[in-house]
């Protein structure tokens, strides 16, 4: 016979039947080199040409008419070959091919060897004599691999040769299959037999057309390949009575890995793999109907409950946009389950699942109709009962989610899929998303302990509000709630203060959408205060993120409240010591102020925001900060130009006196940065202005001043005029508010000839001395300053009469004489050193009228600008003008006033001035706050406020102070904002030093109680280490997303400081906390409970470092087990043991023989030449 011919050029005879029987043994799963005997037999066949010929003569044999069907069996055959042994041998070639793919020949051998083998199982009788066996017929599947094989490890060919290589093995696997789809008919393989997961696996595997993208192969013959696979699956999947839900579940199994590595990343073959099983997964739905729903269910659950690469961002990004995708093709209850689930999902255990999870829901908010209520919903086909679990899909770890047992979705049970028409299956269903249980899932998780899902849940929080889809908006306003205070803007409030920055700066931005809501209320000024102090906050992703936030909010809804919070907060940040924020206000002040100017038109055409911006730095007195910003501008930008000017010189004089003063402040700030010579519009306002004899002194100063600036470019007979003019004014008035500029610039004008201002000032000087007139001694002061000989002393005497004035004179006379004194000393040391203690003492006069008391503040701060060492020793009364029972605006002139000084660098902020200064940030009067809360958060360095922090623990808690308790955490709390994450943990032991081990020793002193200031010094002590700002910060969490820059230095900054800082810390604070405990325990009260809560923390927090640090101190581990027995918590630290250990008898010791001694080492031999 031919088939037992071709069988025998195998020579079976030379196989030894201990390797055949080893084969057998394992199951087909280990192989054993062949034996030499049996090598050197086949050395000389052609193998190729053999299984060939094998494979024909059984076709020709089993389609014989000739032989009777009787022997066309293995009853006949297996007297006549020892079929143990074709096994074997074909296993082998089968193995040793799939091992060796790249190997042309040895990959011919494995393919027709498989081939022969399925022709052996196409012979009747296959079963009985155990032809058949699982692992070997998964294992000769695994052919189906090669193409996708060889491309990933190309190595060994270029394009062009991998090309043809793979085109022929396409050639020979579409053989293959061919004899595949005949043999699977026979088999009637079911889900109960061995390996039938791994058969469904490898059959599927070629099916996602991961070469397709890779290579110019075939692709004709690959579809070919495709669709008779996709034929034999439904063999497999189906049985007598029709579709097996068994079997379509373990399919959806095989599935499962694929589209998770498709999502592993976003390289090209994946965005092809991942379709392709998706598309396949919804034709199986469509197929099969009720019996693959549940399976479905499974796989998207398994998806979403897969860990794989969910601690990047983008495989997150990839694997909810599958799950979405994949949950278009559900019915309608299903899918209703299915998002329940998802919900329940997204208050998981694991982080990664409910990071998906958010992720998930947040794509689907966006799609689908609005849910109706349930009254309302129309009927469906499905009645929804939950689906057992499945035993095959195991999920793929043990902390799981909410439904841990497998399947938490239902099933419907008499959906009937299979009369719907599979294209419209395959394009996504209409379903309705419950927009409203999704929102609350997502507002729940702005409250999560993980700091990156909380930022994300605050992120799709404000997509949402942007949203224009009409179900959403309505969900939005269902969350929100009706209440005094929304729901989102008690979620802003927490957010603001957390300790992750990425979340504040995500708050912020979710503030800005509920305030740019046009059909929302006014922005109110207490929730524009969020974005003013997160505009000075430590980091500067949350500085530029409310720097943006107020600047959109400002074009959005411009108000006088929202313009304000502006000036208050950006416009501040131009000293901000990054550079980058800086050029961020820079260019957001461009974009609200310069580039909306438009030439002068009509009042109606005319921009308003400009003029807001303007009216706003008049009132707010922030004519100084729009001096800096047209500096930076002019030198980072090009907008300040003469087009600018040229658009102001249309407006001035156009409109109004109020419109005039912002033209004019605006020109004034930009003049230094243009040389501008076309002056005509600036001399014709100024002498339209001087007509009018009730001329605004406001107006008249700014256009004095813009002159100034521009008189280097004027023309000789300009200058002349302007001059004489000046000149003319200055020699008629007696009463002229911008005196010392019109002086100025009349000696600008004209440098050489300065006999007029001097003539000028001694005839003022001289009717002075004679009358006692304060208005000309004021006068003669005002010339003095542009005159090049000093007045005489005469004239300072005549103010010195303020000092004890007479009756006659009134308060406006008094407060002349201060400002003539002050003026004086601006040229003058020894004027300067004369009033410096009269200012002095008329500042300490609680009597003294207030005009007096602001002028002699302002006249000290001029002198401390010139001559610093004269106004030290008299710091402490201007510091008393802080005091709370000061006139307001006395105080808000000291706040300024010390605020100049100490930016401009002429006065140290040192103790006890750090103190009353710092006091201010408490400040209830917002005028007297911000000015400190500027210097404290732009201006002071970090490193003095950390020196000085303990001791202002202890200043604010003396008597005289009188500062409340909720004030004195607030200004700790801005302080500690600034520290860094090694100063925190510094502080942290100079507190446990200096107070709680002071507070401890005094208690050792007796038993009475502590005095009032160490007492409140404690109870702040206590507050500050249990407060958010000196948590330790928890270990690092893996699911951070990957550019995220504020993340990774989080990260990087808790690894380095973490450890050693913490040990340092614990064994200091640790031992101080628990020893003051145990002073203060019996005496109760707010601190012993506030101890507790601390001591509880630290034992937390430190417990790695309290083991390593006082794993020998007895003493110590005694106290810290008497202290959780006290609060009632359970021993973890010590030698802590159960009732079994602490009974039983001590471990005897193990005898040991004693050691032998070592021997001395022998004597060397010398060596003999």
């Amino acid at each position: 016979m031919a088939l037992v011919e071709k069988l025998n050029d195998l020579q079976l005879d030379h196989l030894d039947h201990g390797w055949v029987t080893a084969i057998y043994q394992t199951e087909f799963l280990e192989f054993c080199d062949l034996p030499e005997e049996y090598e050197r037999a086949i050395d000389s066949v052609d193998l190729n040409a053999t299984f060939k010929e094998i494979i024909e003569s059984a076709d020709a044999w089993l389609s014989s008419e000739d032989i009777p069907n009787e022997e066309k069996s293995w009853a006949y055959l297996s007297r006549i070959i020892q079929q143990k042994k074709v096994l074997a041998i074909l296993a082998y070639y089968i193995d040793y091919g799939c091992k060796n793919v790249h190997t042309r020949e040895y990959r011919n051998y494995a393919l027709l060897a498989s081939r022969v083998y399925f022709k052996l199982l196409s012979i009747p009788g296959f079963k009985v004599y155990h032809i058949y066996h699982s692992q070997l017929f998964a294992q000769s599947l695994a052919c189906l691999h090669f193409p996708l094989e060889m491309c990933d490890d190309a190595s060994n060919f270029n394009s062009k040769e991998l090309t043809k290589e793979v085109n022929y093995v396409l050639k020979q696997l579409l053989e293959f299959v061919t004899d595949l789809e005949v043999i699977v008919e026979h088999l009637k393989l079911s889900p109960t037999d061995m390996n039938f997961e791994e058969i469904l696996s490898n059959l599927v595997d070629i099916t996602g057309y991961a070469i397709v993208d890779k290579l110019h192969v075939d692709k004709l013959i690959l579809e070919r390949i495709s669709n008779m696979i996709y034929k034999i699956i439904h063999t497999l999947l189906t049985d007598a009575r029709g579709s097996n839900e068994k079997a379509i579940t373990l399919l959806f199994k095989c599935i499962l890995p694929k589209l998770v590595n498709s999502s592993l990343d976003s390289k090209h073959g994946n965005k092809c793999i991942g379709p392709s099983y998706v598309t396949y997964s919804f034709l199986l739905l469509a197929t099969h109907g009720k019996a693959a729903l549940n399976g479905y269910l499974c796989l998207l659950e398994h998806l979403c409950l897969s860990p794989d690469g969910l601690e990047r961002a983008e495989v997150r990004e990839l694997r909810s946009k599958l799950v979405v995708g994949m949950m278009s093709s559900l019915p309608q209850a299903s899918y209703r389950e299915f998002l329940q689930w998802l919900i329940d999902l997204s208050a998981a255990t694991r982080l990664c699942h409910r990071q998906l999870a958010i992720e998930t829901l947040a794509k689907l908010l966006d799609s689908g109709h609005e849910e109706q209520p349930a009254e309302q919903a129309p009927e469906t086909t499905e009645n929804s009962a939950p689906s057992a679990s499945s035993s095959e899909a195991e999920p793929p770890g043990n902390d799981q989610t909410p439904n841990e047992q497998a399947s938490g979705s239902a099933q419907p049970e008499d959906v009937d899929m299979l009369g719907e028409d599979t294209g419209s299956l395959l394009r996504a269903r209409k379903h309705k998303v419950m927009h409203a249980e999704i929102l609350r899932a997502v507002y729940e998780r702005t409250d999560d302990e993980s700091g990156t899902l909380r930022t994300r849940a605050l992120v799709i929080l404000t997509k949402c509000l942007t949203s224009k889809h009409a179900p959403l908006i309505n969900a939005m306003k269902q969350l929100n709630g009706d209440g005094e205070v929304s729901r989102l803007m008690a979620v802003v409030a927490r957010c603001a203060n957390d300790e992750r920055a990425v979340v504040r700066k995500a708050a912020a931005t979710l503030l800005q959408q509920l305030l740019a809501d046009r059909d929302a209320p006014p922005p109110q000024e207490q929730h524009l205060a969020f974005l003013v102090s997160l505009c000075r906050d430590a980091s500067i992703i949350v500085r530029t993120s409310a720097i943006a936030a107020l600047s959109e909010l400002l074009i959005v809804r411009p108000s006088e409240i929202v313009l304000n919070a502006f000036l208050d907060g950006p416009l501040h940040q131009i000293s901000d010591p990054e550079t980058k924020v800086q050029e961020q206000v820079l260019s957001q002040i461009e974009r609200l102020l310069i580039d909306r100017l438009r030439k002068f038109t009509g009042p109606e055409c005319d921009e308003p925001m400009p003029w807001m911006f303007l009216a706003g730095i008049m009132r707010r007195h922030k004519k100084q900060h729009l001096h800096k910003v047209c500096l930076m501008l002019s030198k980072s930008s090009k907008c300040i130009n003469h087009r600018l000017v040229d658009i102001l010189s249309s407006h001035l004089g156009a409109l109004n006196d109020e419109r005039d003063q912002q033209c004019l402040l605006l020109l004034t700030s930009v003049a230094p940065h243009v040389e501008y010579s076309d002056l005509a519009f600036v001399l014709n306002y100024y002498y339209k202005l001087t007509d009018n004899e009730q001329v605004d002194a406001k107006l008249l100063g700014l256009t004095v001043d813009l002159l100034g600036s521009w008189a280097r470019f004027m023309h000789a007979p300009e200058r002349t005029r302007l001059r004489d003019h000046l000149v003319q004014r200055l020699a008629a008035a007696t009463q002229n508010a911008c005196r010392i500029k019109c002086s100025q610039l009349a000696a600008e004008l004209d440098p050489d000839n300065l006999t007029w201002v001097t003539e000028l000032m001694q005839l003022s000087e001289r009717r002075a001395v004679q009358s006692g007139d304060v208005e000309e001694a004021l006068r003669a002061a005002d010339l003095s300053l542009a005159a090049p000989v000093p007045p005489g002393p005469g004239l300072l005497r005549v103010f010195l009469a303020v000092a004890d004035a007479p009756e006659d004179w009134d308060d406006a006379r008094s407060a002349t004489a201060v400002a003539g004194m002050a003026r004086l000393c601006i040229r003058s040391r020894d004027a300067a050193l004369t009033c410096a203690p009269i200012f002095a003492a008329l500042l300490a006069r609680p009597t003294e009228v207030l005009a007096v008391r602001v002028n002699s503040l302002v006249g000290l701060s001029d002198i401390c600008a010139r001559y610093t060492g004269i106004v030290e020793p008299l710091l402490g009364t201007m510091c008393d003008c802080l005091a709370t029972d000061s006139p307001v605006m006395l105080r808000r002139m000291a706040t300024r006033q010390l605020t100049r000084l100490l930016v401009g660098g002429y006065l140290r902020l040192r103790t006890p001035l750090y103190y009353r200064y710092c006091a201010l940030l408490a400040d209830e009067d917002v005028d007297v706050r911000e000015p400190a809360e500027y210097y404290v958060t732009c201006g002071l360095t970090v490193d003095t406020i950390y020196h000085h922090f303990v001791e202002c623990v202890l200043y604010y808690n003396r008597d005289e102070m009188n500062i409340s308790f909720d004030n004195r955490q607030l200004i700790y709390d801005v302080m500690l904002q600034r520290m860094s994450l090694v100063q925190k943990l510094n502080v942290q032991c100079r507190l446990a030093r200096e107070v709680l081990e002071h507070a401890a020793d005094l208690a050792d002193e007796g038993d009475e109680e502590l005095p009032p200031a160490i007492n409140a010094a404690l109870l702040d002590t206590i507050t500050i280490l249990c407060g958010p700002r000196m948590k330790l910060p928890k270990k690092p969490q893996k699911s951070g997303e990957v550019n995220d820059i504020d993340d990774l230095q989080e990260r990087v900054t808790t690894n380095i400081v973490s450890h050693k800082m913490k040990v340092q810390v614990a064994e200091v604070l640790v031992p101080a906390v628990l020893r003051l405990y145990s002073r203060l325990s019996s005496r109760g009260g707010q601190i012993n409970t506030y101890l507790v809560q601390l001591a509880n923390d630290l034992l937390k927090d430190y417990e790695q470092e309290i083991k390593e640090i006082f794993e020998d101190n007895e003493e110590l581990m005694k106290s810290i087990q008497r202290f959780q027995s006290t609060i009632g918590v359970s021993a973890t630290f010590g030698n802590v043991r159960n009732l079994v250990t602490c009974t039983a008898p001590p471990e005897p010791d193990t005898p040991r023989a004693p050691r032998r001694s070592r021997a001395p080492a022998g004597r060397r031999r010398a060596l003999r030449i």
